[in-house]
């Protein structure tokens, strides 16, 4: 039987899985990103054995060696250590430790990373990585090295620092990364690392442990994105407050403020054009909210006049192409199904809110009878196409949705409190909903009764949970949660349902009287962004530490005050305001982020 072509895909692939085997997770992921964001998905995949690359090796030095050892007449030669493939030098035991790591004698050999060449672009397809062109390793004397010993063993769980200076709690799943002292040949030449079964699955990985064993990598500077940056002008008078993009799509974005919404389409060679689908005309009239569908095939816009909501729907040329029944009160909220026709329309006042389902396969000349609620609601999260969770004043509603929507449960906080932000996952196939108060700085998963107060010492400003991958939703997987705050941090939390713990692993400092006004994960996880008033920092999610890149508002856009300092201008009238609105998106595929900020709106290429 003839064994097909080999391609980078299978080398890649082989490569892959040795870096996370032997416990390098972040040149997994880089490698992950540049090459196939879905290996396992390669149809050779399911038949490749743990250690394969090892193994490989392993037998084609064989076969070098007894291809050296005969003539060209098949018959026995000396053998001599000159014909080695690694020539005739000797690793020994001792040059191996001196060379390959930290010393006892202090001086480090810094190795060549598999991540150097794209340190040096500053992106990798699009993707930021994060790593020093040349990096070194961090000197360590004896007790860190018995330190890291424990780590790896989990003997201990240390208080660690992340690199931009601020400590934060967290206990590493890591696996240890087999020596070459447990190395052993089987009868067929296969390399057996001599490590368990149960080790083995768990070093599947480091992808979804989120930690690499062995070297740790000095941080790179932070790279700086402005020259990749494009700046819209997107309003005249009220500032942006959201920005997004249409669904695999990174040539049109909408921008939205309390009074206008604007299509733009970009291109490489064109000036980006608008289409003004809302704009001021001194009637009062506000947009309220804004979602696109699935498909990307039309753009529902919802505006409030009159003490009435409406909602009229867009195509992608700006042409409005239908309009919703009308409600007697402020639409706050659109949220279509991730696939799928359905729209949940949530309006909302200080005394009752009401649920509506809106199925746009079947256009109705009304609304299905909606779920009448007393009090706000703040916040509506689907999960899958049956079920959703709506957040308000000390409760969670659990709401099953058919041909229409109705609350089947209601789970009641104490202490009472405004729930602001709610989010919605499936771990191990059971639904899981986190709420998050502002104000109490407290989050609250009612699915299993769990509370944590005091996440922050300032307001949380957002909430989101970490996008779980396919590969990772079939895995015993930490559902993972980032939480912005006007104290100047982001914290990323590791919530373990079954111990009902929210461990905070990262906390990201975005510097002194910096709140973070918002944050939100790239749509593959990988990267994590969050803005202040005047800057984006956008890190490498799992790594945390020093930022990856950064990007400053211009000085066009500040005003300078009698005391000789900066100040944003941004609000209604141009005053200056101390919680401006910031608005952050990523496209479809991480490639491009917008950012929000008065009236302008940047557009960030990440593929430079």
């Amino acid at each position: 039987m003839s064994h097909p072509d080999l391609t980078s895909h299978h080398v890649n692939y082989l490569i892959w899985r040795y870096l996370q085997e032997s416990g390098q997770g972040e040149a997994a992921v880089t490698l992950q990103r540049a090459w196939n964001h879905d290996p396992q998905s390669l149809p050779f995949a399911p038949y490749i054995k743990t250690h394969a690359l090892v193994s490989l090796v392993q037998k084609g030095l064989q076969y070098h060696e007894l291809e050296q050892s005969l003539d060209k007449d098949g018959n026995p030669r000396p053998f001599s250590p000159s014909d080695c493939f690694f020539g005739p030098a000797v690793l020994e035991a001792e040059a191996r430790k001196s060379q390959g790591g930290p010393g006892e004698n202090g001086t480090d050999q810094a190795p060549v990373s598999p991540t150097s060449k794209v340190a040096r672009d500053g992106v990798t397809n699009g993707h930021l990585t994060g790593e020093p062109a040349t990096p070194q390793i961090v000197p360590s004397t004896k007790k860190n090295r018995k330190r890291d010993r424990a780590e790896i063993n989990g003997d201990e769980t240390p208080m660690e620092i992340d690199s931009n200076g601020i400590a934060n709690e967290t206990k590493p799943a890591v696996a240890a990364s087999p020596s070459l002292a447990d190395t052993t040949v089987d009868g067929d030449g296969d390399v057996s690392m001599g490590i368990q079964s149960d080790l083995q699955d768990q070093a599947t990985f480091t992808l979804t442990n989120g930690h690499s064993v062995g070297v740790q990598i000095t941080p790179a500077k932070a790279a700086d994105l402005s020259p990749d940056t494009a700046i819209l002008d997107v309003a005249e008078e009220f500032h942006v407050t959201r920005a997004l993009w249409r669904p695999k799509d990174p040539t049109v974005i909408v921008a939205v403020g309390e009074t206008f919404c604007s299509l733009w389409k970009m291109s490489l060679s064109e000036t980006p054009v608008q289409e003004k689908l809302v704009e001021s005309k001194g009637d009062s009239t506000c947009v309220s909210a804004v979602a696109w569908d699935p498909t990307g095939q039309k753009l529902a816009v919802a505006t409030y006049n009159d003490m009435r909501g409406s909602i009229t729907m867009y195509d992608v040329a700006g042409n409005a192409v239908d309009l919703l029944p009308e409600v007697p009160r402020m639409i706050t909220g659109l949220h279509w199904t991730e696939s799928g026709t359905h729209l949940i329309v949530v309006a909302s006042d200080s005394k009752v809110s009401e649920l509506a389902l809106w199925d746009d396969s079947l256009r109705p000349d009304e609304f299905p009878s909606p779920q009448v609620i007393d009090g706000s609601i703040y916040d509506l999260s689907w999960l899958g196409r049956n079920e959703a969770y709506a957040s308000g004043n000390g409760t969670v509603y659990q709401c099953n949705v058919d041909s229409s929507i109705h609350i089947s449960k209601t789970f009641t906080s104490e202490p009472d409190r405004p729930w602001t932000f709610i989010r919605c996952a499936n771990v191990n196939s059971t639904s899981v909903a986190v709420a998050a108060s502002s104000a109490g700085a407290a989050f609250w998963i009612p699915t299993h009764e769990m509370h944590l107060d005091g996440a922050h010492e300032g307001d949380v400003t957002a909430i989101e949970l970490k996008p779980i991958t396919r590969q990772q939703s079939q895995s015993n997987h930490p559902l993972v949660l980032a939480s912005s705050s006007t104290d100047d941090t982001v914290k990323v939390w590791h919530v373990d349902l079954d111990t009902k713990r929210f461990d905070c692993i990262h906390r990201l400092f975005l510097g002194p009287s910096s709140p973070a006004l918002i944050s939100s994960f790239s749509p593959d996880g990988y990267a994590l962004a969050a803005a202040s008033k005047d800057r984006l920092f956008i890190w490498n999610s799992q790594r945390g530490g020093t930022a990856m890149a950064t990007w400053s508002v211009p000085r066009t856009e500040e005003t300078k005050t009698e005391d000789g300092k900066y100040h944003l201008v941004n609000g209604h009238n141009g005053d200056v305001e101390s919680m401006p609105d910031r608005s952050l998106a990523w496209d479809t595929d991480g490639k491009r982020l917008a950012f929000g900020f008065g009236k302008q709106l940047a557009i960030i290429n990440m593929q430079s």
